[in-house]
């Protein structure tokens, strides 16, 4: 009699220990099941597909390779052609972007220019929206634009170029 009351103790812990796995397997699925998106599938979900920047600029500048980083950092694809100045300056001007819009690179984007530290939210608009423009520009350097040190001061005002009709394109 003791020895089948041993036993079924045995066994009784035994049909315990398996109800309990099942039942911590069973809400383990529940929780995977009622998780949300991570972070980095969210993330993925925001990102559009972007053609190829083509970024040419000086093995000189710093803040040219910054906004290369930045580029790549929202899940863009960058070819980078390292030019001298001279070829730099040919290029913009096979490209008919005008002196008062230049900055330290140039890309190119499908059949546009995107001149300098262009934040990709004025690139996505660009390519959404297709206007009949030869290209944007934000001139100069401004401080906190993408690529740039510094606090951003004001809004950043970048231009489209039309033949002779320099307009702004949008405000961020």
């Amino acid at each position: 009699m003791v020895r089948n009351r041993k036993a079924q103790g045995k066994s009784n812990t035994q049909l315990y220990a398996i109800v309990a796995s099942i039942i911590t397997l069973f809400l383990a699925v529940i929780v995977i099941l009622n998780q949300g998106p991570t972070n980095d599938e969210r993330q993925a979900d925001t990102r559009r597909a972007y053609p190829v920047v083509k970024l040419y600029r000086t093995s000189l500048c710093d803040c040219c390779e910054s906004y290369e980083n930045y580029l790549k950092s929202k899940g863009v694809a960058v070819q980078t052609m390292i030019v001298d100045q001279q070829e730099l300056q040919d290029l913009r001007k096979r490209l008919g972007i005008p002196s008062q819009l230049f900055s330290c690179h140039t890309s190119v984007v499908e059949d546009y220019f995107v001149e300098g530290h262009i934040p990709l939210e004025a690139i996505s608009k660009l390519l959404e929206e297709r206007p009949n423009v030869e290209g944007i520009a934000l001139p100069g350097m401004p401080q906190g634009s993408p690529g740039m040190d510094g606090t951003k001061t004001g809004p950043l005002k970048i231009y489209s170029k039309t033949g002779d009709s320099i307009t702004i394109f949008m405000e961020l």
